[in-house]
């Protein structure tokens, strides 16, 4: 395959060049901020450097940041700056200056360069993630060099082919899922050469840098990993669940910014119209990547993964394609408008800026919700302190928080000697390791897990305090792969194999942990309560949290009856599986027909789970009075109970009378 070529020539006069870098540089300055997720990334960079190793908590090699290059350029501009919060500012605005001058300084028409400078500031997906701490500048960055490798014609296919894999690695070391945006480019430009030879030492040559942060890892943390990627591989989460809330995460990113989409939709259009094997191989890896995000359910941080399609996008718009003026004046037009009717162009935001909403399935705008926490506008002599890292343990056991959000901000506030237990698991070994607990519905990157008993005993003492014999025996073997101080031990290399190749996940039962064991057979609920019996009477299961009703998995199942307290509103979820596959809302009694204590409700089972079966019924507390109780369960089917479920089903439908 022979590259596509560059048009020479200035694609902008100097001038104006110069003029649109420095608007997105204001545009940058007046939105930069950080997020708690990278923060996160700076407690590793406090530890590196203060001798505590690349951990997140000290004492546990736990990996929990997927960019170790960009986790490499943060920590050398610590060093550098000595403060480590300005020194993101300060990288994440250079590198994203870089970006930006590359898009319009490369472009192939002066036209095309006036599309990229439209679109690059007006898009909030684009803006947005160009600070935030994150990888995205980084990744940018990457995308533009390996663009411009490819349309090279100067070199020989083998230098050609190892920078592009040299590249690839590069860009996996970024961020590795983004890795699906060039992996088409790449594979067209491997196939292209016809010479095995020359192919295997490119690809050897190119796959160094991550071949060797893989081995390192795996002697380091253990795993090939991050922390992040057992975490959301472990939640147990239906497949069609993750579908959905993957679409609502792109309805999100249409309403707050549109232009973004919008744009990337067009590139696709334009790049399968222009007939080029590289512009349809960007489209492909941009489609690729897009569909990848859609299955695991998106994010919470609206935006967040549209950013580097978009600009891959603008790539192929601008480099790829070739149009007449008036559809680039169109393109151009096109942004500006779609800009200003988004919930707030990056040009008109400042320090007023606010939309902390949270909507769509618990997606947020995250810069909004850290505006007058983390952003640069709000800079000031005290705000940004470097964090005091040279402090003393506290004598004693190490201080635990545990936490579910806001794991960054706290890491760095309370400093290196507290234990920050992650019950969302992107930070802890051991939680990523067992079932999200089940909730019908869920937040995108919050799926909190039960806390073994004695875990936080455990993490406090450096010891294993874990009450359930498996689960005890599975953490010794995870501490000493994480907790070990030899690296090299033999008893340790073992463990990192037998975990890796799953000899261990007997040990894990997930199904006790997915309802935070608070699990009862149907038999134990099988003895009818009266009316009006007390919430805390003996033999009523008070409800701290959702109970899960184990129940045989049969389809067929048509009604069930349920005793609660009778103020109270619950909700009956038939699962199956990791699905829900139907709910009932039952209560409260209207005050003027309510009886104080138990009340009974008959209901249809869904028809869904009817017909598929169920094997758990989980009674969830909805609203009320914090007083939550069960008395009784039953369920169709059920040879002990059918016969006072079916006249309790007469009696609701007026077959029987009561008493009769």
């Amino acid at each position: 395959m022979t590259p596509e070529p560059v048009r020479p020539g200035r694609a902008l006069p100097r001038y104006a060049a110069a003029l649109v870098v420095l608007v997105f540089l204001a545009v940058l300055v007046r939105t930069a901020w950080i997020s708690d997720d990278g923060l996160i990334s700076l407690r590793t960079v406090m530890n590196v450097t203060h001798g505590h190793g690349l951990t997140f908590n000290i004492g546990e090699r736990v990996q929990t940041f997927t960019h170790p290059l960009w986790l490499a350029l943060l920590t050398a501009g610590y060093l550098v700056v000595g403060n480590v919060y300005y020194a993101t500012f300060a990288l994440s605005i250079a590198v994203s200056v870089w970006v930006f001058w590359l898009a319009v300084s490369r472009a192939a028409s002066p036209w095309q360069a006036w599309v990229a400078a439209a679109a690059l500031l007006s898009s909030r997906a684009f803006t947005d993630y160009s600070t935030s701490g994150l990888e995205s500048p980084l990744v940018n960055l990457l995308l533009a060099v390996f663009v411009g490798a490819f349309l090279r014609e100067d070199r020989t296919p083998g230098r050609r082919l190892t920078a592009l894999w040299g590249l690839a690695s590069l860009v996996y070391l970024a961020r590795p899922d983004t890795v699906l945006i060039v992996a088409p480019m790449l594979l067209a430009a491997t196939f292209s050469v016809r010479k095995p030879p020359v192919v295997a030492r490119a690809v050897a040559l190119g796959l160094l840098p991550a071949v060797a942060w893989t081995a390192f890892a795996m002697l380091y943390y253990g795993f090939p990993f991050p922390n992040t990627a057992y975490a959301k591989l472990g939640m147990d989460i239906s497949r069609s669940q993750l579908w959905k809330q993957g679409v609502v995460y792109i309805i999100d990113v249409i309403d707050r910014d549109p232009v973004t989409p919008v744009m990337i939709a067009f590139a696709l259009v334009m790049a399968v119209a222009a007939g080029r094997a590289g512009a349809r191989a960007l489209a492909a890896g941009i489609a690729l990547y897009l569909v990848y995000v859609a299955s695991i359910g998106g994010d919470f941080m609206s935006g967040r993964f549209f950013a580097v399609p978009f600009f891959a996008a603008v790539l192929i718009l601008t480099r790829f394609v070739e149009a007449d003026r008036r559809t680039w004046i169109a393109t151009v037009s096109a942004c500006v408008v779609l800009g200003a009717v988004s919930a707030r162009m990056p040009l008109m935001s400042d320090s007023r800026y606010e939309d902390r909403g949270v909507k769509h399935g618990g997606v947020v705008d995250e810069r909004a919700f850290y505006l007058k926490r983390n952003s640069l506008v709000f800079a000031n002599m005290v705000k940004f302190q470097d964090p005091d890292w040279n402090v003393r343990k506290p004598p004693g056991a190490t201080p635990v928080l545990n936490t579910c959000g806001l794991m960054g901000e706290g890491g760095l506030d309370f400093g290196p000697h507290y234990y920050m237990l992650d019950e969302c698991a992107l930070a802890d070994p051991l939680l990523a390791r067992l079932p999200a607990v089940f909730k019908e519905e869920w937040r995108p990157g919050h799926f909190r897990r039960a806390v073994p008993k004695g875990y936080r005993e455990s993490v406090a003492s450096g010891s294993n305090e874990i009450e359930d014999p498996q689960l005890h025996e599975f953490y010794g073997h995870l501490s000493r792969i994480t907790r070990s101080r030899r690296l090299w031990s033999r008893e340790r290399l073992r463990a990192i194999w037998q975990m890796n190749t799953g000899g261990f996940a007997k040990l894990v039962n997930r199904d006790f942990y997915r309802y935070a064991g608070f699990m009862k057979p149907l038999a134990e609920l099988s003895e009818v309560k009266a009316p009006e019996t007390p919430w805390d009477a003996p033999g009523n299961v008070v409800l701290a949290q959702p109970l899960a009703v184990r129940v045989e998995d049969k389809p067929g199942r048509r009604y069930a009856d349920v005793s609660v307290d009778s103020n109270d509103k619950y909700v009956l979820i038939f699962v199956k599986g990791n699905a829900a596959v139907g709910r009932v809302e039952v209560g409260p009694i209207p005050p003027h027909r309510r009886k104080p204590g138990l009340t009974s409700y008959t209901v249809d089972i869904p028809s869904r789970a009817e017909r598929g079966g169920f094997d758990t019924v989980l009674v969830a507390p909805a609203d009320g009075d914090d007083n939550y109780a069960i008395g009784h369960l039953l369920v169709d089917g059920n040879p002990a109970t059918d016969a006072e479920l079916l006249k309790r089903v007469g009696i609701r439908d007026g077959l029987i009378t009561p008493g009769g």
